[in-house]
């Protein structure tokens, strides 16, 4: 099978993460070539499967851009795919290239909705609506974040199906604690949707012994490190860069924050639960398909800057509730959310596609 995959994103986030952990464990007869727009997006997903070709092509800018789409047509069709798969970590990602794949004839195109960010604008959302119709298969990843995009992109409920994107199995290896502080923990970019900046204030509002970590980094860097100035927490918050074991420094946290105002599944979370750590979460997107409240975290209204500082200084304060929550957030994490099922799941999508045996889309 030749799988084309297609990506613009321009950083690696967490959509980009798990399609890296999808081409690593595709099977051997799935020939893959990624396409995309930014060299060191495209170079790291090849990177994890050894043997797949590469192209780079500048991103399409808008519907004027006429040559943009044609250049890309003409990389799909140079590619021969079997399939092609679109990596969305936007609702509006890779439009106009996916509208010039559906010029080319019999081409089977597959979507994966990372995130329920809306369409851009009247445009967008009219050809979301279109290219939506047309595709193969429409997928998304968790039951709650189907039915916010298919009520953001006024889609026909139930036209996106759910595949739990879940994350490989590790051994962690985390570095020396350097401090005694009870840790509250993120992996994240910096971007205004993902909240490290109600993180910030978390910490600010526990006080003495409460430490921030977060390993990541982004244009937001700036605001950040400002907002930490201006709160007097620079002895306590720390923005480390992004790091690729970063997976690793889990196993110095002792709860997991996610402070979101937006998302559709992070991994992060499920990162988190299998490395048997407690979860505080905003209500966001599928969040609640992971994090059960009172069991294996809390679930929280976004925004709530107290609901979190409760939640945190709860879970500080009784030992043997972190205990019991962390070792049942791993179990559910490992049961419920291995990569190994979703690689599994996505070859069965492809092989469907391919022999006519998918179900018929609403």
């Amino acid at each position: 099978m030749r799988l084309l995959v297609v990506t613009d994103a321009g950083a690696r986030g967490g959509a980009e993460s798990v399609l890296g952990t999808f081409l690593e464990g595709f099977r051997d007869d799935i020939e893959v070539t990624v396409l995309g727009c930014t060299p060191d997006v495209v170079e790291w997903l090849a990177s994890r499967r050894p043997g797949t070709r590469t192209v780079v092509l500048p991103e399409v800018r808008d519907r004027t851009d006429v040559r943009g789409m044609l250049r890309h047509r003409a990389a799909i069709v140079a590619a021969r795919p079997d399939v092609v798969f679109f990596n969305l970590s936007t609702m509006s990602s890779c439009q106009w290239v996916l509208a010039a794949a559906l010029t080319v004839p019999g081409l089977p195109l597959v979507a994966m909705e990372n995130s329920p960010v809306g369409t851009w604008s009247g445009l967008s959302a009219r050809l979301k609506r279109w290219t939506s119709r047309h595709l193969a298969a429409h997928v998304t990843v968790g039951r709650r974040a189907a039915s916010i995009i298919e009520g953001l992109g006024d889609l026909p409920e139930g036209s996106l199906s759910v595949i739990y994107t879940g994350v490989a199995r590790v051994d962690l290896d985390p570095p020396p604690q350097t401090t005694d502080d009870f840790t509250v923990g993120m992996l994240s970019r910096h971007d205004p949707v993902k909240g490290i900046d109600l993180a910030v204030r978390v910490v600010a509002a526990l006080g003495e012994g409460y430490r921030l970590v977060v390993v990541g980094d982004g244009d937001e860097r700036p605001r950040l490190e400002a907002l930490v100035d201006e709160l007097g927490v620079g002895d306590r918050v720390e923005l480390r860069g992004w790091d690729d074991r970063a997976r690793h420094v889990l196993g110095t946290f002792d709860v997991y924050l996610l402070p979101s105002r937006l998302e559709g599944f992070p991994i992060t979370v499920m990162e988190a639960m299998q490395a048997g750590l407690p979860v505080v979460a905003t209500e966001v997107g599928s969040v609640r398909e992971a994090v059960e409240d009172g069991e294996t975290g809390f679930v929280v209204p976004v925004e709530d800057v107290d609901a979190m500082v409760a939640a945190v200084r709860r879970l500080a304060e009784d030992p043997a509730l972190r205990d019991r929550m962390g070792r049942a957030a791993r179990e559910v994490g490992l049961e419920r959310f291995d990569a190994a099922v979703a690689v599994r799941a996505w070859e069965d999508l492809f092989d469907q596609v391919l022999d006519g045996t998918l179900p018929a889309r609403p």
